[in-house]
């Protein structure tokens, strides 16, 4: 990283502040004017959301924080968001893509949450007959004494197992807790449900969306819908299709050596140093600036200063 002489570095500073405050009367102009030149509630939604994510990771990145990992996971975050809205400008059909596979998204984590929730049942059940193997049915006290000994290290072992739910096992006894689990699968599986019955719905309605049946070739079929819809491009296929492959390498390279529990990570200070603090806050507000360039591309929000008035 750069170290720039006394003086100059305050310079440095002054133009990436310059770049800032545009970026902010920029945020400050698309959340004034975006219901003005915008009339699709697709584009608006995306726009506020998109928005929202740059503000919030681009605040963290400023401030400056001592943690590295907060650092580099918004920097990496902010640079895939400024991906997505070059994309959002070059392919008209990517909007719905990105909106719509939420219910995607949404349906596989409360898979994969269930399976393991069924796990730790399972977990559950081998523990209920060790539980059940140390039952002692003569009334003597040692021998009770020794099996609540025995029963409390099942649990005690168990406290230390990697899991999710058995948090409470021991509070609420093996059996018992099963009872919670089951109504936790209970209660997911009539959400997961909800999601299916409205993403039904949602397909049925693009169908009837003559911009989105301009778009996709649904012949008509709802079940072509989420087909249509699928994007299976990589990261690294999305930068490269919006000139931003060589960016793509530096900070995947970068965050990930990183973020990941690799010889790097553990043997390199984990603390990172002024100069390399600086970077990221350097190239967090040229990604913001691109990002936030393309989103009034997207939005259709002109080039227009924003004036606020106290009433």
């Amino acid at each position: 990283m750069f170290i720039y002489a006394s003086g100059l570095d305050r310079y440095i500073d002054q133009r990436r502040q310059k770049v800032i405050d545009s970026n902010q009367d920029t945020i400050d102009q698309i959340r004034a004017l975006i219901g003005v030149f915008n009339h699709k509630p697709l584009v608006e939604e995306l726009t506020i959301k998109i928005l929202e994510s740059i503000e919030r990771c681009f605040k963290d990145i400023e401030s400056q924080h001592d943690s590295t990992l907060l650092l580099i996971s918004n920097l990496r975050f902010l640079f895939e968001t400024c991906i997505t809205t070059r994309i959002l400008v070059n392919e008209e059909s990517f909007k719905y893509k990105l909106r719509y596979s939420i219910y995607k998204h949404q349906l596989e984590k409360s898979k994969s949450l269930k399976e393991y929730a069924l796990i730790d049942r399972n977990r559950l059940d081998a523990l209920s007959i060790d539980e059940a193997a140390l039952e002692i049915h003569a009334p003597d006290l040692e021998l009770i004494k020794e099996r609540r000994k025995a029963v409390d290290k099942l649990y005690d072992d168990l406290d230390k197992e990697i899991s999710i739910f058995l948090d409470m096992a021991e509070y609420n006894g093996a059996d018992f807790h099963k009872t919670h689990i089951d109504s936790f699968l209970s209660q997911h599986e009539e959400r997961e449900k909800r999601i299916e019955n409205e993403w039904a719905e949602v397909r049925k309605e693009l169908l009837k969306n003559e911009e989105a049946k301009s778009l996709f070739d649904f012949k008509g079929q709802a079940s072509r819908v989420e087909k249509e819809l699928k994007d299976s491009r990589s990261w690294k296929s999305k930068a490269e299709s919006v000139g931003l492959l060589e960016m793509y390498n530096f900070i995947y390279d970068y965050t990930s050596s990183l973020l990941h529990s690799t010889s790097y990570s553990l043997l390199v200070p984990n603390q990172l140093e002024e100069p390399e603090k600086l970077m990221i806050l350097g190239l967090a507000t040229r990604i913001t600036r691109d990002a936030l360039t393309n989103l009034c591309k997207f939005s259709n929000v002109p080039n227009m200063k924003v004036i606020s008035v106290d009433s």
